[in-house]
Formats: C-alpha cells, structure tokens, sequence
C-alpha cells in the first residue's frame, strides 16, 4: 500500500507526531492554533511556565474560551498578573493558580477580581492568608462566593470562624465526594439541621467540628444522611454518643470496605470483633491512619510493650498520639523511673500519655534530674532548653 504525501504533507505529518505539545492545541483553524501558540509564549516569559505547560494550559483556554485575538488575552492576562502582584502574590503563587484554573487569566480585573477580594478582605483574610486561600482554591475568583459564606456565617456565627474554615478548605475532592466550596450554599444548613434532630449536637462542639473539617458537612444532605446512617450501623456508635460526630468524619471519607479490613489487622493482633468495637466506639478516628501505620502502632503497643487487646480497646489514646514524638519517649521515661524506684511500678504508659507536654514535664521529667538527660536525648531537646523552660515559667 502506498501513502501519497506531498513534502507538505510530511512536514505536517512530521509535526503531528514529534513536535512537543503540538497535539494538544487544536488545529481546527490557524488563527486558534496562532493564538494559543503566542499566549504559550507569555506564560513561558511572563510566569515561568515550561513550555510543556504553556501549551496545554493556552490549548485548555482555546478550548473553554472559544477564539480572541491574542493580543487581547495578553492584555487581559497582563492586567490579571498586574493586579494579584500588587496584593502580595508572588510569581509561583500566580503559575499554582493559573495552572489549576486558566480561566482566570482572562477575568476583568475590576468586575470579576477586585469585588472577590474585598469580600475576601471583609472576612479578615489578608496578606499570607488571603494567598494560602487563593492559591489552594482558585475557584473563590470565579465563583459566586456570597450564598456559601453566608451559610457559614448562620452555623458558625462569626466572620473570624468562616475565615478559618477557609483556610483550611483545600481542592475540592472528601475522597470519592467531590465537594466545593460554594457547595455549602445549597447544603451546609440543611445538614446541620439533620444533625441536630438526629443526635443532639449544637453549639461549640460542633462548631469545632466544622471548623476541623468542613468538607464532611457540605456533601449532598442525601449522601450526608447516608453517614448517620452508617454511623450508628457500621461503627455502633449510638446516636448519643459524644463520638458520633467523629464517626461522622470517619465514614465520609472510608467506604465500608475500607472500615472491614481494618477491622481484620487488629484481628490480626489477636482482638476480638468486640475488641475492635470497644475501641471504634471509644475514638473512631483510630481508623483514620492508613492500614501500615495500624499495623506498626499494633506491633509496637503489643509486640514490643506487652499490651492486651482488651486494655488497648479502653484506652484509645493509643491510637491517637504519635509514637516517635510521646509514647516510646514517655514509656522509656517512666521505664527509667521505676527502675531508680522514682515512681511506683503499678504506673501505667496510658496515663501519662494524656498528660500534656508541659504537665508531663512538671510531673516526671524536671523533679529528676537523673532523667532529664534521657529524656533529652529520646526528644531531641537539650536539658538547658528543659531547665530554661521552667525557669521562665514556662512549666
């Protein structure tokens, strides 16, 4: 079989298949091919884009946008650039946004951008934070921001607590639900209203909550009352318990799948079902670390300290606090301790794990000097630093 091709006809060809990012602009007309391939060229000068990068986010703008002069989106872009620098954003803060939403390179600076900021302004965000926000979710400078801080505003009662939640909201996907900010407009209310006439819970506590993890009430009320459901059937946490809010947070990001199988590593271990529940409806949010990490903490706290499953099930401090950084430096410290006859031999690591930092030093670390080399040397820390502190009041 021949191919009739004219020299033409092969450089085309040629082009097609080996120049980078040639297929990923349309070449459904020469003018929409040249203006993607010159705005290209300003995001490589003018944001520090690869040329990879360049192409594919102009092909995205061609493709949404439809076609302009490219002398018009380089104004607009301009003026975009412009404007973010002069509130404090830096060049990489630009490129993260642009990357993740195009499209805003060719917002109007004075009807689209500077009404979303001063709304932002208006909630207390400035400076880093403003930035932080930004940058982890372009969306608030294309979105319709008013019905979702509104909503906010209701539950949480205070600008400063909208504005936390902002900061800590990032992307828009809870694991398999895809959830957006603006999605709180239709959903936030409704959910919180379900909650407080299924289980009870208002005020500060769950405030808290939502603060922590706003994503969790903002789902569809449908899938929303889906956890609650699962909450009390899959966990076993009753409705009136003041874990049922954390089991909230578990299920709506681990399927009932997930849930089993880490159900089986602690059976693994040697728990019973009615270990493993006793536990769940203690902290549910033991569940919330990846199957590996439950396995090293269930070998550490059985294998190397001896620990039966029914005394890990009743305390489930175990399973919130960090090995490396409190519980192996405080078991050496009262190992250590009862060695020198300095504390009675009954006292038991799940006590002292709740302890604060500061407590736990007041009471087992500063009295003996004997330890304070030990535990500097477990944590990192000097025993100058641990004598300071207590000098200064610090303890």
């Amino acid at each position: 079989m021949k191919f009739g091709f004219s020299s033409n006809g092969c450089r085309c060809l040629y082009n097609y298949f080996f120049l980078p990012g040639f297929r990923r602009i349309s070449t459904s007309s020469s003018k929409e091919g040249n203006t993607s391939s010159s705005f290209a060229n300003f995001l490589v000068d003018k944001l520090g884009f690869s040329n990879h990068q360049s192409l594919s986010t102009s092909a995205t703008l061609a493709s949404r946008r439809g076609i302009g002069g490219a002398i018009k989106w380089v104004e607009k872009a301009e003026s975009v650039i412009q404007f973010l620098k002069q509130i404090g954003f830096q060049q990489s803060d630009i490129r993260k946004i642009v990357s993740d939403e195009p499209r805003i390179l060719l917002s109007k600076v004075s009807q689209t951008l500077k009404p979303k900021i001063k709304l932002l302004n208006d909630l207390g965000l400035s400076g880093s934070d403003l930035v932080q926000v930004v940058v982890r979710n372009p969306l608030v400078l294309r979105r319709n921001l008013g019905p979702a801080i509104h909503a906010f505003r209701t539950v949480l009662s205070s600008d400063e607590n909208v504005a936390r939640v902002m900061k800590r909201w990032y992307g828009v996907m809870n694991r398999w639900y895809r959830v957006e900010f603006y999605d709180a407009a239709n959903y936030l209310i409704p959910n919180v209203e379900l909650l407080q006439s299924y289980c009870g819970i208002s005020g500060d506590k769950l405030q808290k909550r939502i603060i922590h993890d706003p994503k969790t009430y903002c789902v569809k009320t449908s899938s929303f009352k889906n956890f609650l459901i699962r909450v009390e059937e899959k966990l076993g946490i009753p409705r009136n318990s003041g874990m049922f809010v954390y089991g909230i947070e578990c299920v709506a990001v681990f399927s009932d799948k997930n849930v089993y199988d880490k159900c089986q590593i602690f059976k693994s271990f040697g728990w019973t079902q009615s270990d493993v529940m006793e536990l769940i409806r203690r902290n549910p949010l033991c569940l919330t670390a990846n199957e590996e990490r439950i396995k090293d903490r269930l070998d550490f706290l059985i294998n190397q300290l001896g620990y039966k499953p029914d005394h890990l099930a009743s305390h489930p401090s175990f399973f919130i606090y960090s090995i490396e950084k409190r519980l192996l430096p405080r078991h050496r410290v009262l190992e250590a301790l009862k060695e020198k006859g300095l504390i009675k031999e009954h006292y038991l690591l799940s006590s002292a794990s709740v302890f604060t930092e500061a407590n736990f030093l007041k009471k087992f670390i500063l009295p003996f000097e004997e330890i304070h080399e030990v535990y500097a040397q477990l944590t990192g820390s000097t025993v100058k630093s641990l004598v300071a502190g207590r000098a200064k009041g610090q303890i």
